[in-house]
């Protein structure tokens, strides 16, 4: 599918909404990815992968030949920059796809979110973000973004193009100790009005809610340009699940996910 056809899947995700901000992103273009549906002029099923490794299955379930087309695509080694998950957003698509054997992976539980707003107003309206002496927070710059995509987390180089394109629709929100990074709040996708966070604190500084401080910050950026801080994680990402809860998410659903594993 051409990108001037992009938006013609739009209707196939109404059901699966913010569970895949990644898609929306490919469909409005911010960040780079590639659609496929089972008909062109009458589209029932989409798969849609980004440039991040984050891949989508949505619509009719039971085209046969749309299903083992993605097979074929996920079973190719080329058609990944070293990384894949493949979300599936019912159990019709689970039962389908286990029907298939899809190459280096394994299948995970994925917990998906929603933010509400009500609640983290209730707890944090009032709070300051302050942090103890040595440590510098800085907000998403063009040097801390080169710095977080060269040194820190090179994924950020295959989901954002570029230091600028990532400055231009990103958000982040980062600490560092001793000129080191220690830990990062930033948005992998942004699409459909959704910002995705990503948190990170390293070993030695988990604990001391630094995160928790980074995520608030995130979130106010967020509700300040009128998007909706966005959540998932792996369900059994104990910490993961616990700090969406505390920063006002609430649980909506749990998902089987192909992630990529040697």
């Amino acid at each position: 599918m051409s990108k001037e056809q992009f938006t013609l899947a739009l209707p196939l995700l109404d059901d699966i909404q913010n569970r895949a901000v990644y898609t929306l992103s490919v469909i409005e273009q911010i960040q780079r990815g590639r659609i496929f549906v089972n008909d062109m002029l009458n589209p029932t099923a989409t798969f849609i992968t980004s440039s991040g490794g984050f891949y989508c299955l949505a619509g009719q379930e039971d085209d046969d030949n749309f299903n083992k087309f993605v097979v074929r695509y996920m079973n190719q080694k080329s058609n990944h920059n070293g990384f894949f998950a493949l979300g599936l957003f019912s159990e019709k698509w689970n039962l389908e796809l286990n029907k298939y054997s899809i190459d280096t992976s394994k299948k995970i539980q994925r917990s998906y979110y929603r933010f509400n707003q009500d609640r983290f107003n209730e707890e944090f309206t009032d709070v300051a973000l302050k942090f103890d002496d040595g440590f510098e927070y800085i907000i998403l710059n063009e040097e801390i973004s080169n710095d977080y995509r060269e040194k820190f987390y090179p994924y950020y180089k295959m989901v954002w193009d570029t230091t600028h394109h990532f400055c231009e629709f990103g958000v982040g929100h980062f600490l560092k100790r001793n000129n080191d990074l220690i830990s990062v709040c930033t948005s992998p996708y942004i699409g459909g009005n959704y910002a995705e966070i990503d948190i990170i604190t390293i070993e030695g500084y988990k604990r001391q809610g630094l995160a928790t401080k980074l995520g608030v910050a995130f979130i106010r950026e967020c509700l300040r340009r009128q998007l909706t801080p966005n959540w998932c994680c792996d369900s059994d990402n104990i910490e993961s699940n616990n700090l969406a809860v505390k920063l006002g998410f609430e649980k909506i659903d749990e998902y089987p996910m192909y992630w990529y594993h040697t």
